[in-house]
């Protein structure tokens, strides 16, 4: 068996793309704790499903929303899309994180671009995309499980 040897620390070459790569890989992950991301609260796994009159509702925007009263007053949001099948997984700061504990007044939307006038068309009605007439809310804990269902009326 020949080995590439590198000069002047003469290392197989086999044995440097190892170190190299574990290095990398120790080293380089996608997130990192910082000074910032240290200081954000807990987030508990937060998730579930959304039909719009008796159907999965797939492409929506679902938002919860809360305010921290034992961190001063601070707002947070935790956000999820949901797929073919109706379900979302809440995202706070990374993908799926979850939602900050607490009581949460849940916002869901669902919008496209008309192609002929370019205008914004909402698929639901207005009163699910707005904090003060939603009336969609929600308790997240930190024990869980946090398994949340909407079912939306178009009346």
């Amino acid at each position: 068996m020949t080995f590439v040897r590198f000069s002047p620390l003469n290392i197989p070459g086999w044995a440097l793309l190892v170190v190299i790569t574990a290095g990398l890989v120790a080293g380089c992950s996608r997130y990192h704790e910082d000074e910032w991301s240290r200081k954000w609260p807990l987030r508990h796994p937060a998730q579930g499903f959304v039909e719009f009159d008796g159907s999965p509702l797939e492409g929506a925007t679902v938002t919860f929303f809360t305010e921290r009263v034992d961190r001063g007053n601070e707002s947070f949001s935790a956000v999820g899309m949901t797929d073919s099948a109706g379900r979302f997984v809440l995202k706070t700061f990374r993908p799926n994180d979850g939602a900050v504990a607490g009581t949460h007044i849940v916002m869901i939307e669902k919008s496209s671009v008309d192609d002929k006038t370019g205008r914004v068309v909402t698929s639901l009605p207005r009163r699910y995309a707005r904090q003060e007439t939603s009336g969609l809310t929600a308790e997240v804990t930190e024990k869980g499980p946090n398994d949340f269902t909407f079912q939306l009326k178009s009346k």
